[in-house]
C-alpha cells in the first residue's frame, strides 16, 4: 500500500508539472492624459523652465511661428514634432520666456484636453453647451475665419485667470454657394440652423492671459 501511495503521489506531481501555466494578461499601460489649464506649468507666472521640468528638455523647443496676417512670434513648443501632442506657448516676456500670453492647441486629432474637458474635434453645438449660451463666430474665407467670441459666456473668464478662445472649421473649408453670407468679415450665431447644417468642429483652442494677470 505504501508503494502504491508513493507511486500515486509521484504521478500526481508529474501531472501537475505537465499542466501549462495559465497565461497572465499583459499589464495595461495607462495612456497619459494631456491636460492644459490655467495653473501649474501653464499658470499666469509659468516659465519655459517649468515646461522643461514637466515634459523634459528634449520635448520642449523654441520656434518662430507664423500667425494670422503675417505676424511671426517666438514660442516654446511642447512635443514640436508630434502633431497629436503639439502645444505652443507665447510669452509676455519673450526674452526670459516667462508669463504665458497665449497657449495654443492645433488640430482635430490633438490629444490635449482643456478646461471642462474641451478638446479639438468637438462640434460647435457641444462647445455652445459648455459655454452655457450661444456665442458668435467669424465668417469664413479670411485669416481669422471661424474665430469664436465668448463674451458673456462661461468661457469668457476661466478659473486661474485666463480666457478661452477657439477657431472652428467646416468640411471643405468654405460654405457652399447658397450660404455665401457666411463668407468674409461677418459674425454668425453658433445656433444658426444653416451654420449647424455645415457641422463646424473645433480645430484650434487657446487659453489667453491679459498682461495684468498675476
Amino acid at each position: 500500500m505504501k508503494i502504491h501511495s508513493a507511486m500515486f503521489a509521484i504521478a500526481l506531481c508529474a501531472t501537475c508539472f505537465a499542466i501549462p501555466a495559465r497565461a497572465q494578461p499583459a499589464p495595461q499601460i495607462p495612456q497619459p492624459q494631456y491636460r492644459v489649464e490655467c495653473r501649474g506649468q501653464f499658470g499666469p507666472n509659468a516659465t519655459h523652465a517649468d515646461l522643461v521640468k514637466a515634459y523634459g528638455a528634449k520635448n520642449v523647443a523654441v520656434e518662430e511661428i507664423a500667425r494670422a496676417e503675417g505676424e511671426v512670434v517666438v514660442a516654446s513648443v511642447v512635443f514640436a514634432k508630434d502633431p497629436s501632442r503639439r502645444l505652443e506657448v507665447e510669452w509676455f516676456d519673450e526674452e526670459k520666456k516667462a508669463r504665458p500670453a497665449v497657449i495654443t492647441v492645433f488640430g482635430e486629432k490633438n490629444r490635449w484636453i482643456g478646461p471642462f474637458g474641451i478638446r479639438n474635434g468637438m462640434t460647435i453645438a457641444r462647445i455652445e453647451q459648455i459655454a452655457g449660451k450661444p456665442f458668435r463666430i467669424n465668417g469664413f474665407g479670411f485669416d481669422v475665419a471661424g474665430k469664436g467670441h465668448f463674451e458673456g459666456t462661461k468661457l469668457e473668464k476661466l478659473a486661474g485667470g485666463c480666457s478661452f478662445g477657439a477657431h472652428f472649421e467646416i468640411e471643405g473649408g468654405q460654405p457652399p454657394e447658397h450660404l455665401k453670407r457666411f463668407i468674409g468679415e461677418v459674425e454668425i450665431g453658433s445656433n444658426d440652423p444653416d451654420l449647424l447644417s455645415l457641422k463646424p468642429k473645433l480645430w484650434i483652442f487657446t487659453l489667453s492671459y491679459s498682461a495684468s494677470a498675476e
